[in-house]
């Protein structure tokens, strides 16, 4: 089954320099299926098992911005102290981006939506995660595309 999502990438060395800060002491804490450091990226929205078509592709290939994005602390789906994700908290403005993918897939908004990157899924907590000792993570750089990645959990690939 494929699974499609628009995402923003992230670049190779973050990416590289947020597993080896994260990535370490959270394996101290939980036991669970850590996502590959090539892998990570900042999904803006879900689409599921969709065909995907050139007026997607054309409007996603025409999109223009410029976003300044920082990568840091660390939460949790639902909580901390039961997770059953646990995530990168994203700082900047992405909805400029959400609304245009809304809008062109004429959705409602989702108010509730934390923009991240996911880490971990998390199978079993094996200490309590301290939050604190995540809050001096700071990566930043310039997002200017959303590309559209397929997952079928075997394999993991931009498709655009």
């Amino acid at each position: 089954m494929n699974r499609y999502f628009i995402a923003l990438e992230i670049p190779e060395k973050t990416k590289k320099d947020i597993a080896s800060f994260f990535y370490p002491p959270l394996k101290r804490q939980v036991v669970g299926n850590f996502v590959d450091a090539e892998k990570l990226h900042i999904t803006l929205l879900f689409l599921g098992n969709v065909e995907i078509k050139q007026d997607l592709l054309d409007f996603i290939n025409n999109l223009r911005f410029s976003v300044e994005l920082k990568i840091g602390g660390i939460g949790a789906f639902p909580s901390l102290r039961e997770p059953k994700v646990i995530y990168a908290n994203v700082y900047g403005n992405v909805k400029p981006q959400l609304e245009k993918l809304y809008s062109f897939f004429d959705m409602k908004p989702k108010e509730d939506f934390t923009p991240h990157v996911t880490l971990c899924r998390v199978k079993k907590v094996i200490d309590r995660i301290n939050e604190k000792e995540f809050q001096s993570a700071e990566f930043s750089f310039t997002a200017d595309s959303l590309h559209i990645f397929n997952s079928d959990f075997a394999n993991y690939y931009k498709i655009l």
